[in-house]
């Protein structure tokens, strides 16, 4: 092993590799600790978004339950991870809130012919998804996953030649010669090269953590310090899956040459080719309806409502509701209520179809080493479409629970017609903001525990894949 550390120190592809990865961790740490793209940034408008939050339920508490009930809590922000410098992940191409409203006030429009009254289509989610761009301009992110793939580059870069290398010079038999074993040769070229690179690699990730502890600007507590852990042993994963794959080449081939295009070309294979064919293959096998074709469809839904109530209860929506008039007041509740099943239907069956689909990709992608470990790293730093698959889930029970609360917050007020989601059916007496229940985000790393199991199979698989290609092959 140490003979094989030596070499490795004094080979150019060292020596770039020392200059190369301590300039990209620090430029990583200053652009995330001190740029505009960082987590100051991004805490600084999920914060403004709370406030602006607390407001709006304060503003309408303040007017009516009923207000409140129709006009919704507003926005529920998504907390920015502090490790969005190691991954992005889907917070780069999805919004960072979801937002609890009505869709405004409508008059005329629909139900009362005769009547100019102004009505609010019931609560619902609002999801908003951007693009992530595929232009050649668009910047590529300096990360923890970016140098990630580095490594993984570097890890064939240094055992490309381990063996074939020394086949072609002869000095592989004469080793032989001795008393040590192919196992051990083949443990020693491993150890070389893992030691080789992870050491500079620790290095340099200490050297990230020290400018961002010192500039503050990211807070760390206890578990963000263990994730980081977790994700220094991913980095051993795949810096080790990588060697035994470049082991398992250059034991294959007679000269180093050989075995290096073949390495190259299935690293860019995993590192790209395969993730971007599969991902438009799920595109193409079930695509994603257009916003226009969605608009529509709610359109033609919305207008099917309408027309149902108009010939079935024409009588009941002449005029408008009133606390005077509980039977009426109970139609447009009936109404209200079809519109908006009909609108939460529409809005959530589209956005899971969406997650549905980056899910599926996801998941087909994970035969590649590469990306089984950028999806480890994102569901670390809480930026993997797992986790926004939950912040997705958890905003829909907090819809719930919101319209439980004013249910059950009515029921205390005798004058009311306890009738939801009309306006005149609820309380019209103001009610206590900090009573209304407030969103928190719950976060799970449970989803990482599959991709370091598949990390480990990589692993277990490509070291027998080179055990065995180096005992059964020739040494000359």
């Amino acid at each position: 092993m140490l003979k094989e550390i030596y070499h490795n120190l004094t080979t150019l592809r060292f020596a770039l590799m020392i200059i190369l990865l301590p300039v990209l961790f620090m430029v990583n740490a200053l652009i995330y600790s001190l740029g505009g793209d960082g987590y100051t940034t991004q805490i600084n408008d999920y914060n403004r978004r709370v406030t602006e939050n607390r407001k709006h339920i304060v503003e309408y508490a303040d007017q009516s339950l009923a207000e409140l009930a129709l006009i919704g809590p507003g926005e529920l922000p998504k907390r920015p991870s502090r490790l969005i410098f190691c991954a992005g992940g889907v917070d780069e191409v999805v919004s960072r809130s979801i937002k609890m409203r009505s869709d405004g006030t409508i008059s005329r429009g629909r139900g009362v012919p005769d009547e100019d009254y102004k009505w609010r289509i019931p609560l619902k989610l609002a999801y908003k998804v951007e693009s992530a761009g595929t232009t050649p301009t668009r910047r590529v992110k300096i990360n923890w996953v970016f140098i990630g793939i580095l490594m993984s580059f570097f890890a064939i870069l240094f055992t490309f030649d381990a063996i074939a290398e020394e086949r072609s010079r002869g000095t592989l038999s004469l080793m032989m010669s001795n008393t040590i074993s192919r196992g051990q040769v083949l443990l020693g070229k491993y150890l070389g090269a893992f030691v080789t690179l992870m050491v500079p690699l620790i290095v340099s990730i200490l050297m990230n953590l020290l400018i961002i502890v010192l500039s503050r600007n990211i807070p760390f507590g206890a578990s963000e310090w263990l994730r980081i852990l977790g994700m220094v042993g991913l980095f051993a994963l795949l810096i080790s899956t990588f060697i035994f794959l470049g082991l398992f080449f250059s034991s294959r081939v007679s000269n180093a040459i050989t075995s290096l295009v073949w390495l190259l070309l299935t690293w860019v294979f995993l590192a790209f080719v395969f993730p971007s064919l599969l991902g438009t293959f799920v595109g193409n096998l079930n695509p994603i309806p257009s916003v226009d074709e969605i608009s529509m469809r709610r359109q033609a839904q919305l207008d099917q409502i309408d027309d149902e109530w108009r010939e079935e209860a024409t009588p009941k929506l002449k005029k408008a509701p009133s606390i005077e008039y509980p039977s009426r007041t109970r139609a447009w509740a009936e109404y209200f209520t079809a519109i908006g099943d009909t609108e939460k239907q529409i809005a959530d069956q589209h956005i899971d179809q969406q997650l549905r689909q980056v899910q599926l990709a996801r998941d087909l992608t994970q035969i590649s080493p590469i990306a089984t470990f950028q999806y480890a790293m994102e569901g670390l730093a809480n930026t993997s479409i797992v986790g926004y698959v939950d912040f997705v889930k958890q905003a829909r029970r907090y819809r719930q629970t919101f319209i439980d609360f004013v249910k059950t917050e009515d029921q205390g007020d005798p004058e009311s017609l306890h009738i939801y989601p009309v306006r005149e059916g609820l309380s019209q007496k103001p009610v206590d903001p900090d009573a209304v229940p407030v969103f928190e985000e719950r976060i799970s790393y449970r989803s990482v525990l599959t991709q370091v199991g598949l990390l480990v199979l990589f692993n277990l698989l490509f070291f027998i894949m080179a055990q065995v290609s180096f005992l059964v092959g020739d040494i000359k």
